[in-house]
């Protein structure tokens, strides 16, 4: 009988394991997470490109490994005329948190029909076969070889008719009055004409709710797209949705005939409903963001309304100021309030744009609170605060001031340069104070319990604070953050006003060529409402 003999690869593996177990649980523990795709299900024709949405939960390695990418055939072939091995455009001694990018692949003319399985991982740019063991996200598995499955390729078997697959996100949640991303998905192919796709909403008694839906155009016209299409749409819920889970449903109709939907097949844990609608996901809505008209989270009855901007009827003047106190407004417009929100975005040149209520509207303690969401990129600075500058005092509250362009290095973005950090301060400044120059004492200082990968720029989110005479406490999605702060007592005790401004630099770094300018990415306000203690 002869000896078993392993290939090197599964050699490296054992070696590594037995690695691991020597350095004990520490090492183990800090390991990176492979993510399935973005799009997991991914077909084309031979000699076409198809577009890989690389995805891992990181934290940083001992070295830059170098990303491979393997399409194993149905025999378990690895088909080398088909690589895609890469360096990550993050360095993984770096990289942390949510690392997302795409990486495109030609397939050869040549290359056989069929299905492939995908298989990523990462190997030391010195030995290759020196591969790294990362832990696994939903849906992926992994092989003796430290090769993780993330998807698969469908080649030259294209569907006949469109297929309609589950949302990249398929199980969402969220409150009245905020905001979800629709990850849409479809296996494409070329239809008679553009059509729309629609999206509803559907209640635990069949109920499509008309009021609530997003129809809208597809990233690509249905009369060209083909092969793995992947977009996202953002809808904010209506502030009186009841609470309860809503399947998703989806489908296409043309914009002359909307009753008229177009037949399509549903990919994998796709199920249709009989009148040409798919269900991709669900969507669960807890509670209400404005119980009885209170802050979200607080007891309505504590509280009274003294000012509020849904910005449902253009920018309010009578509300608001265009520029802070000791500027004039800048000519270059980068702001406007259209489809229900404020929006304040990178223009050419980066005007800093400040919105604010001085002189307009102050108020003495009480509860302020936001919905909004951040723009991404190198040098944003999106800030909530309140500030009082008369006098030689000058308190300072900001609920929320984000710099996504320090990057995953910084603690506030990930590699893409999208924040997943906020800070809070208190500041406290006297009549020496200068506003570039001098240092301030700070009771609370960059406060920042969200470096979990949660994507401030994928969704509205609430930031706020309740200002009492005792002192000063936190909250994020209606959560309280941290303590409340008590040595504020005696110092914030004058009327206070409201700024929303998208300043440059500081800790995000000075805006660039990379940075995306233009309403398209915007800091998006969907309401600003101050609330006294009854």
């Amino acid at each position: 009988m002869k000896p078993h003999r392993l290939r090197p690869d599964a050699v490296s593996a054992v070696l590594l394991a037995f690695l691991l177990l020597a350095l004990g649980p520490e090492a183990r523990a800090a390991q990176s997470t492979v993510l399935q795709l973005g799009s997991p299900s991914l077909s084309a024709q031979p000699g076409q490109s198809v577009t890989l949405a690389m995805r891992f939960n990181a934290v940083p390695l001992a070295e830059d490994y170098s990303v491979f990418v393997h399409f194993i055939d149905q025999n378990g072939v690895h088909r080398s005329e088909l690589n895609a091995d890469h360096l990550p455009p993050v360095g993984t001694s770096k990289w942390s948190g949510s690392v997302a990018y795409n990486r495109t692949v030609a397939l050869p003319a040549s290359l056989p029909v069929g299905t492939y399985t995908i298989r990523v991982g990462l190997y030391q740019n010195h030995s290759p076969w020196a591969r790294v063991p990362l832990t696994m996200g939903s849906g992926v598995t992994v092989d003796d070889q430290f090769r993780y499955a993330v998807g698969t390729l469908t080649v030259g078997q294209q569907p006949s008719t469109t297929q309609v697959l589950r949302l990249g996100n398929p199980s969402l949640s969220a409150q009245p009055g905020q905001s979800v991303t629709l990850a849409m998905r479809f296996n494409a192919v070329p239809m008679a004409a553009d059509y729309y796709v629609f999206v509803h909403f559907v209640d635990q008694n069949g109920v499509q709710h008309s009021s609530f839906n997003a129809d809208h155009l597809p990233s690509v016209a249905t009369s060209v797209w083909s092969g793995a299409i992947a977009y996202n749409v953002n809808k904010t819920l209506p502030s009186n949705l009841a609470a309860g889970t809503y399947t998703i449903r989806v489908g296409l109709y043309p914009m002359s005939s909307p009753n008229d939907r177009v037949l399509l097949s549903p990919g994998s844990g796709v199920t249709a409903d009989g009148e040409r609608r798919y269900i991709v996901g669900t969507l669960t809505v807890s509670g209400s963001s404005q119980p009885s008209g209170g802050p979200l989270g607080q007891d309505p009855n504590a509280y009274q309304l003294t000012f509020s901007d849904e910005f449902d009827n253009g920018f309010a003047t009578s509300k608001w100021n265009d520029h802070i106190w000791y500027k004039s407004s800048d000519p270059v417009i980068n702001y406007k309030v259209s489809n229900g929100s404020l929006k304040i975005w990178p223009a050419a040149g980066f005007v800093d744009r400040t919105i604010d209520t001085d002189g307009k509207f102050s108020q003495t303690y009480g509860y302020f609170e936001m919905q909004a969401k951040l723009p991404i990129g190198r040098g944003v600075w999106p800030a909530f605060w309140l500030y009082a500058h008369p006098g030689d005092d000058r308190p300072e509250i900001d609920i929320m001031e984000a710099y996504p362009g320090g990057g995953p290095d910084s603690g506030w973005g990930d590699g893409n340069l999208h924040p997943t950090n906020f800070g809070l301060t208190l500041h406290k400044a006297n009549a020496d104070y200068s506003y570039h120059e001098k240092p301030y004492s700070t009771t609370l200082r960059n406060f920042s319990p969200y470096q979990n990968g949660i994507d401030l720029s994928a969704g509205f989110h609430t930031y706020a604070v309740k200002w009492e005479p005792s002192g000063i406490t936190f909250y994020f999605d209606g959560q309280q953050l941290g303590p409340k702060y008590w040595d504020t007592a005696g110092y914030y005790s004058r009327p206070m006003y409201v700024l929303l401004d998208l300043w440059f630099g500081s800790a995000s770094g000075s805006p660039d060529a990379s940075t995306p300018t233009g309403e398209g990415n915007s800091y998006e306000i969907n309401y600003v409402r101050v609330w006294q203690f009854k």
